[in-house]
């Protein structure tokens, strides 16, 4: 089995706005790129090749209606909070954080974690507080791998993009 992972980072951000999106409107971005990718991808077969699109979250919903019926397109989100929502627990207000619930919630079965914007944000807010070891970084990740696997959604956890790593 192939596995082929699209990581489309901020892509759906238009070029007047210091981006690169010229491919449709921020609402349409989304369902765009599912359109203008799946009928493409079904040559293949899905036994043998997976896969999958990691999307900004506002972009999710569209690209998910988007999906065509055995379209062999799968849809992820880039990353997830490390804590989720629960019943008779907290009810989701995560505000500025993404729960895995919420991504199961729209379609997703998929997600990206540990990206190195990510590792460089953890990092970044240890740097602040005068942290130097980064050992709670995977700390961190390995919750929100936890809450992701929880929620059902496989993970493709990223573990480096420089030669030191």
């Amino acid at each position: 089995m192939k596995h082929i992972y699209l990581n489309l980072k901020r892509f759906d951000v238009p070029v007047e706005y210091g981006g690169v999106n010229r491919l449709a409107p921020v609402k349409e971005w989304g369902s765009a790129v599912v359109v203008g990718t799946q009928d493409a991808l079904k040559k293949y077969d899905p036994a043998e090749v997976e896969f999958v699109q990691y999307l900004p979250e506002a972009q999710l919903i569209g690209a998910v209606s988007a999906l065509a019926d055995g379209s062999p397109v799968q849809l992820g989100s880039q990353s997830v909070y490390r804590a989720d929502t629960a019943e008779g627990g907290n009810f989701g207000a995560f505000t500025s954080n993404r729960p895995a619930s919420i991504v199961r919630a729209m379609g997703c079965k998929s997600t990206l974690i540990g990206h190195c914007e990510e590792r460089n944000d953890k990092k970044g807010i240890l740097s602040e507080a005068g942290v130097t070891d980064f050992s709670a970084v995977n700390r961190l990740l390995n919750q929100e791998i936890k809450c992701a696997q929880a929620e059902g959604l496989t993970v493709l956890y990223c573990i480096g993009e420089t030669s030191e790593e």
